[in-house]
């Protein structure tokens, strides 16, 4: 089993000496890829590392505020901040008044803040409030199965996740119906964390299966979705924007388990039905881990 806070622990500590340290330097030392490395982070603490990054930047940024009589300008940049204009407008979305009035309000109203905050969620769990105990708590949607080769046809679309999906699929569902292959498992393969990835360049195979010896044509490319072991959610969708929360939901269910991914084989959707009108997605998806 997997101890995936102490796993990120280093990223962690690198993260509360270096707000801006890269998600790349982050997973490294977590030993992740970034492809998980982001839910797998949120899934431990609560936070995205993005999230917890500006986070500390503002507190530290509040803190030097209230301990010295450094100009807003300068605390804003060292915060990392490009202007006291972008700095003035997150520390007033996460503290709820600007960073002057911070510095001017009392050791009291300093106080209110800091309740007010945990009492609407704002505050980030921090220290022994994750971990094992937290994540074992978590209501189980997820198994795991063992996965025979898939022979895949498939289109690439490359751009932002869910956009020009359905021109792509009538174009395949033709290409396969031509030849009787219609009726085959409609799946979807994720080559790309659009929380790390320029969503513009987001990589998603759209394909059907097909007998191993079906041949490429045209745009159909043919490719192999290998055996091996899969962590398995199953959802039904009623709204397409819920889809990156249920990854979520499916991520946070592996790590509480403690599975180790497997970084070689591919994370996809399996459609078992699929609706518009009114839409109704019957998905299973499926991460690839060890063992």
């Amino acid at each position: 089993m997997v101890d995936y806070l102490r796993r990120l622990r280093p990223a962690l500590r690198a993260l509360e000496q270096d707000p801006g340290a890269s998600l790349e330097q982050l997973a490294s030392l977590s030993c992740l890829s970034t492809y998980h490395f982001h839910r797998v982070f949120t899934a431990v603490t609560g936070e995205g590392p993005g999230e917890m990054g500006r986070r500390l930047r503002l507190e530290r940024g509040a803190r030097t505020l209230r301990n010295t009589q450094q100009s807003i300008t300068c605390i804003a940049l060292e915060a990392g901040f490009a202007s006291s204009q972008a700095f003035t407008k997150a520390f007033r979305r996460h503290f709820g008044m600007t960073p002057l009035a911070f510095r001017q309000a009392s050791a009291e109203q300093i106080r209110k803040i800091g309740h007010t905050m945990r009492k609407a969620g704002h505050a980030a769990i921090t220290g022994s409030e994750y971990g094992e105990d937290l994540l074992t708590t978590r209501s189980f949607t997820m198994r795991t199965e063992q996965l025979t080769d898939r022979t895949l046809a498939y289109i690439r679309v490359t751009g932002p996740y869910g956009v020009g999906y359905d021109v792509v699929c009538s174009r395949l569902y033709q290409w396969a119906a031509a030849r009787g292959l219609a009726d085959g498992e409609w799946v979807f393969i994720y080559h790309d964390n659009p929380e790390i990835t320029d969503p513009a360049q987001c990589r998603t195979d759209i394909g059907v299966t097909v007998p191993a010896s079906t041949g490429a044509e045209g745009e159909v490319e043919i490719q192999v979705v290998p055996a091996g072991r899969y962590a398995r959610s199953r959802f039904v969708i009623t709204d397409r924007s819920e889809y990156g929360a249920r990854w979520q939901d499916h991520i946070n269910d592996i790590v509480a388990a403690g599975l180790e991914f497997d970084e070689v084989r591919p994370c996809f959707e399996l459609y078992h039905s699929s609706s518009n009108d009114p839409v109704r997605d019957d998905v299973s998806f499926y991460s690839s881990i060890a063992g």
